[in-house]
């Protein structure tokens, strides 16, 4: 299974979006033991900022015209069911080289099938010192129009912090990786407990079969004791 991990950083390497990216990828080939993982970092490709001619819209045209590695970057994620995204915070929003590629990507906008689309998503966000969530809300119109499904997120901000990579931030991106691929699993195998008593259903509806993962245990549902409902004579005696 091929799953594409999108470095969105402006900076060479190292640096701290790689870092998170690399965590989340340990999770999901941990869940995943089959994964083939694609790893394209934008900067390091020459993705020239859309004109804006919309050239690429017209059926007899159908691609962008501009000449850089654009189609190449596209090809990298051929065939991919997932994706893996993290981006810094430069300016309150997604980094240029993120958006860039979006609007590059609107070449595709008449075509059958959509480069980077129709994929589970597992997202990762970190900045210097606040904005996160902001950023992540604006990658959702992105993910809309291309028909991605965002299964896991996770906001860190750097604030005191000198490396975000020896805080708690490595763990939950590695949660976040987890989820992808257990989610994934799910999907493409889904199994049905036999063990479990037979489903009692109205005649003519069919059963859909239950998903677990094997060898996972659920953990028990968590409820708070019940409290008395506002005008109920336990709680008007009380308040009295």
């Amino acid at each position: 299974m091929k799953i594409v991990a999108l470095s969105c950083t402006q900076r060479r390497l190292p640096s701290l979006t790689d870092a998170l990216l690399d965590a989340a990828v340990s999770g999901l080939v941990r869940e995943l033991g089959d994964a083939r993982v694609q790893r394209i970092r934008l900067i390091d490709h020459r993705i020239a900022m859309c004109e804006g001619e919309d050239t690429c819209l017209d059926p007899a045209v159908g691609r962008c015209t501009l000449d850089d590695d654009f189609e190449h970057v596209v090809g990298l994620a051929e065939g991919a069911q997932a994706m893996l995204l993290a981006m810094p915070v430069y300016a309150g929003n997604v980094p240029a080289v993120l958006k860039i590629f979006q609007e590059r990507l609107k070449s595709f906008m008449n075509a059958d099938r959509r480069p980077f689309g129709n994929l589970l998503v597992g997202t990762i966000v970190h900045s210097r010192t606040m904005l996160t969530e902001p950023a992540l809300a604006a990658l959702f119109p992105w993910y809309l129009r291309l028909k991605n499904r965002n299964v896991a997120s996770a906001c860190f901000t750097q604030h005191g912090h000198q490396d975000l990579t020896r805080t708690a931030a490595t763990d939950l991106c590695v949660a976040v990786g987890r989820q992808l691929g257990m989610t994934l699993d799910a999907v493409r195998s889904p199994t049905e407990d036999r063990s479990a008593p037979p489903v009692v259903q109205s005649p003519g509806r069919t059963a859909l079969p239950v998903v677990q993962s094997p060898g996972r245990t659920a953990l028990p549902v968590v409820q708070s004791a019940a409290r008395p409902r506002c005008g109920d004579a336990a709680g008007a005696s009380a308040e009295a």
